[in-house]
């Protein structure tokens, strides 16, 4: 082991593993993208990666647009989201703060696209029931894409409150969220007498999560749990966490199990002010294997002053094994934290590495250097040219950068939920019905805003969809 100084900054060396760095580029090459990795024939959309780029489902389906902010009824996200197995993609005519009286329960073959709501976007949070916002159980071909989920307190004690919960799903690609206010995990990945597999998160802000709040344990400030499970015949794996920014939970950042069925990455994200711990990672529900990649683990003013190290294994099973590919991992604090030091691996974890390029990853990694900034400048709800992270957000982005903020109680401690803007409607007027704007349409050959046309008729241009075309450039896609 060497010692480096990490290059954005931060006040405290760092241990990195050198000839990991030179291992990493070396093994560049072994880096497939998931299309080959899975003989995926389509990808749900340009630039769509790890184990959960192939949920295609949606395609082709019905053109639904929410036109209310309402809990339920017609035009409303929840109608859209719920329906029977039909495919079809959720569009917005409407921005600002949906006040749910019990979770959405997204069906299969849904495409929710918060890229097309105007202004500050599309705000989820619980006002009634014990559960959290956003549940995908017993579901495949899922995307969710630019959409700020935060439940707040049940109104009673309840141990199953967080933002996004899926449990045995299948093809699920979850990107451009911004999570937070859970009082149980912020993400989980759950799995009942089933199979939960080729799930992402991607470029994702998970923060804030609630610690003495309403969960009947106690203080709970979770951030993922990937693979709990329950009953028996369980199958969970091939799931991808790729650039997301962790900031303010008490611990599981992330603790994952799983089994034989795929991999688990963890490749380039940032984890910020744990209380107690870093990520865990278990053999408690069969042989695991874990892509940890380029992740930066960094203290806050939150940290025990014994801070363990970055990923911590335990191996409890005598007949299960965790396997770990671990390079290019930093951990440290940030300029205005008090200096310590912290190691990337503990000692079980070194003993458990594999060699690197030992299975295929769905992505090129980025170097650790260009992490940092990279996901403080992409990561949550936010779209360069049309939509600015909220002030809550925009909070935690500066907590990272100044080693500030804190593990909350209390919505009221941040402020509450922010006021998303209304934006201009006009962008999203829609004379013809056909689910696809006057504007846009109006800037292609082959469609005319006063009359309904077939948008899943195939662009000359993109050589997508009309409507894939417009849910891409709405993104800020690259093809």
């Amino acid at each position: 082991m060497v010692v480096i100084a990490l290059m954005s900054g931060f006040s405290r060396v760092v241990h990195v593993a050198h000839a990991y760095l030179v291992r990493l580029r070396l093994s560049a090459a072994l880096v497939m993208s998931v299309l080959a990795g899975q003989v995926v024939a389509e990808v749900a959309f340009p630039g769509a990666e790890g184990y959960g780029a192939g949920a295609v489902g949606w395609k082709g389906g019905e053109i639904f647009t929410v036109t209310t902010l309402a809990n339920h009824g017609p035009g409303s996200l929840r109608q859209c989201a719920e329906t029977a197995q039909t495919p079809r993609v959720c569009v917005f005519a409407v921005s600002g703060t949906i006040d749910l009286h019990s979770p959405l329960r997204v069906g299969s073959n849904t495409y929710i696209a918060g890229q097309t709501a105007p202004g500050g976007g599309i705000q989820l949070r619980i006002v009634k029931g014990r559960s959290g916002t956003l549940v995908l159980k017993n579901a495949h071909d899922i995307v969710i894409r630019f959409l700020k989920a935060r439940p707040g307190p049940s109104e009673e004690m309840s141990p199953t409150v967080d933002a996004v919960t899926i449990e045995n799903g299948q093809r699920i690609y979850l990107g451009n969220l911004s999570l937070g206010f859970a009082t149980d995990e912020t993400f989980n990945v759950h799995v009942s007498n089933s199979t939960a597999a080729d799930i992402t998160l991607a470029d994702s802000i998970l923060a804030l999560s609630l610690d003495d709040s309403t969960h009947p344990k106690g203080p709970h400030s979770k951030g993922a749990l990937l693979c709990s499970a329950e009953g028996r015949g369980n199958q969970c794996g091939r799931i991808s966490v790729l650039r997301n920014l962790f900031a303010h939970h008490r611990d599981r950042i992330p603790d994952i199990k799983g089994t034989e069925i795929g991999p688990i990455e963890v490749i380039n994200n940032v984890f910020y002010n744990p209380i107690s711990q870093f990520g865990e990672f278990y053999d408690l529900l069969g042989d695991v294997a874990i892509a940890y990649l380029g992740n930066i683990a960094l203290t806050g003013p939150n940290t025990v002053r014994k801070t363990p190290e970055a990923v911590q294994v335990f191996e409890w099973e005598d007949n299960n094994a965790v396997s770990l590919w671990a390079e290019d991992n930093v951990a440290g604090t940030p300029p205005g934290c008090r200096r310590r030091s912290v190691d990337v691996l503990d000692e079980t974890a070194q003993a458990r590495q594999v060699t690197p390029g030992s299975w295929t990853l769905t992505t090129r990694p980025m170097p650790s250097t260009e992490v940092l900034e990279s996901l403080l400048t992409r990561a949550g709800d936010r779209i360069e040219g049309r939509r600015a992270l909220d002030s809550l957000d925009e909070t935690v982005i500066e907590d990272v950068r100044n080693c500030t903020g804190e593990v909350i109680d209390r919505v009221e401690q941040v402020g509450g939920w922010p006021e998303i803007s209304a934006g201009d409607l006009s962008a999203v007027k829609d004379s013809d019905g056909d689910g696809l704007p006057d504007a846009w349409e109006q800037t292609r050959d082959g469609l005319d805003p006063t009359q309904a046309d077939d948008p899943w008729d195939i662009d000359a241009v993109s050589g997508m969809s009309y409507v894939e075309t417009w849910l891409a450039a709405m993104a800020g896609d690259e093809r």
